[in-house]
C-alpha cells in the first residue's frame, strides 16, 4: 500500500523500550477501516529491539515511519518531534500500551466533518492480562471548561485534534504533572471547540508501570493551616476515620449533583455525540470526591506552619491556582466538614490563612 500524499490523519506514537508488544499497537492502526493516514511513531532514544520491530511492519506497511529522537525521558519531547512531522489535516495520538479498534480514525473523521477542533471518545480499561476492568459511561465524555480545569481528562490515545492548535498554544510541556492535561487546558482556553463520542474505539492499558501511575504531584491545594504540628496530624487522622466515611460521600454527591446541574445548564456544557440522557441521571454516588475521606491528604511543613494539602497533578503553579479557587466554590458541602473538623483541632482554611489563600502562595 503507498503512503497517501497527504494523508487525512498524522498519528503520533511515542515510544521507548517497548519491544515486540508495540508491534500490537501498531497492527491497531493498520486494521483501521479509514486508510489516508501516516503513523509517526517517535523512538524516545530505545535501547532495545523496539525500532528494529517498528521497522519490520513499516516494511510491510509503508504508512508507518519510525523517527529516531534522542533521549528526553518524557512524551512531551517526543510528541512535539510527531508535530514538527505531520502531515496530515488532523492529529491523534497513540500511546505505545495502548491499542485502537478498527472505527477509531472514522468516529473521530465524522466528528470533525460535524465541525469540532478536538474530538475525544470512548474507552474500555484492560489490564496487563487483556481482561477488561471497566469500561466509559457517557458522563465520562460529558466535558465542561470547569472539569477540564479540575481534574485530568481525555487519555492521549483517546484524542486528536486539527493540526496547528496544539503549536499554537504552545505545544506538550514537559513537567512532573499531566502533560496531556496541561495542553487540552490550553486549548480549550484558546477557545478550542471540544467534542466527545460515545463509541469506545480505544483499549488503554492501566497497569503500575504506565507513566500517568507513576506522575508524583509536585503541586498541592492548601485545605487548612495549623500553628501546631500535633494538631494537624490530629486533624488529619480524623480526617481519614471511617466513622466521616458516609457524611463525605453523602456531601459528595450533594456537591457534584448540584455542580452537574449547573454546568449542564450553561452553552458550555458538552455531551457526547447523539445522546440526550440526563447527565445528573447518570451520576454514582460518591463520584469525584475530594481526596474522600481524607485519605489523599498531605502534612506538609512549611514556613513555620503545617498545611494540611490535597496532592495536584498540574504541570503549572498558575493551574494549580486555578484548581484552588475553583474547588472551593465545586465543592462547598465536602469543605463544610473539613473545616468543621479542622476547626476542632484549632486549624484555619487556608483562603484564611493570608499567604495560603486563593490571592497567593506557592500551590
Amino acid at each position: 500500500m503507498t503512503t497517501p500524499h497527504e494523508p487525512r490523519v498524522s498519528v503520533i506514537c511515542p515510544t521507548f523500550n517497548r519491544s515486540r508488544p508495540i508491534t500490537d499497537t501498531l497492527d491497531s492502526v493498520s486494521a483501521q477501516s479509514v486508510t489516508d493516514w501516516e503513523m509517526l511513531v517517535v523512538s524516545d532514544g530505545s535501547t532495545d529491539d523496539t525500532d528494529d520491530w517498528v521497522r519490520d511492519r513499516a516494511r510491510t506497511d509503508p504508512r508507518i515511519r519510525l523517527i529516531r529522537a534522542e533521549r528526553h525521558g518524557h512524551p512531551s519531547g517526543p510528541r512535539n518531534r510527531g508535530l514538527a512531522e505531520a502531515r496530515g489535516t488532523y492529529v491523534a495520538y497513540l500511546d505505545h500500551d495502548d491499542l485502537w479498534y478498527p472505527g477509531h480514525l472514522r468516529a473521530l473523521l465524522d466528528a470533525f466533518a460535524a465541525g469540532a477542533g478536538f474530538v475525544a471518545t470512548g474507552f474500555e480499561i484492560a489490564d496487563r492480562h487483556g481482561r477488561v476492568t471497566s469500561v466509559s459511561r457517557p458522563l465520562d465524555l460529558c466535558w465542561h471548561p470547569e472539569v477540564q480545569t479540575l481534574g485530568p481528562v481525555f487519555e492521549p490515545s483517546r484524542v486528536a485534534h486539527r493540526r496547528g492548535l496544539a503549536e499554537a498554544v504552545g505545544g506538550w510541556r514537559a513537567g512532573s504533572g499531566a502533560e496531556d492535561w496541561d495542553l487540552w487546558l490550553r486549548l480549550a482556553d484558546a477557545g478550542t471547540r471540544f467534542s466527545t463520542v460515545l463509541d469506545r474505539t480505544v483499549r488503554l492499558l492501566a497497569d503500575t508501570g504506565t507513566r500517568r501511575h507513576g506522575i508524583t504531584p509536585r503541586r498541592r491545594l492548601p485545605v487548612a493551616v495549623f500553628e501546631d504540628a500535633a494538631r494537624a496530624h490530629a486533624a488529619l487522622c480524623e480526617l481519614g476515620e471511617h466513622r466521616h466515611e458516609a457524611a463525605f460521600r453523602r456531601a459528595c454527591a450533594a456537591d457534584t449533583r448540584a455542580w452537574l446541574r449547573r454546568m449542564a445548564a450553561s452553552a458550555e456544557f458538552v455531551r457526547p455525540a447523539g445522546w440526550s440522557g440526563d447527565p445528573e441521571a447518570e451520576l454514582a454516588e460518591g463520584t469525584e470526591g475530594l481526596g474522600g475521606t481524607g485519605a489523599d491528604l498531605l502534612l506538609v511543613p512549611e514556613r513555620g506552619r503545617y498545611l494540611v494539602a490535597l496532592p495536584l497533578a498540574c504541570v503549572t503553579a498558575e493551574h494549580a491556582l486555578r484548581v484552588q479557587a475553583l474547588v472551593r466554590r465545586t465543592r462547598p458541602a465536602q469543605f463544610a466538614l473539613i473545616d468543621e473538623v479542622v476547626a476542632r483541632h484549632g486549624g484555619v482554611p487556608a483562603q484564611d490563612a493570608g499567604e495560603y489563600g486563593f490571592g497567593g502562595g506557592r500551590p
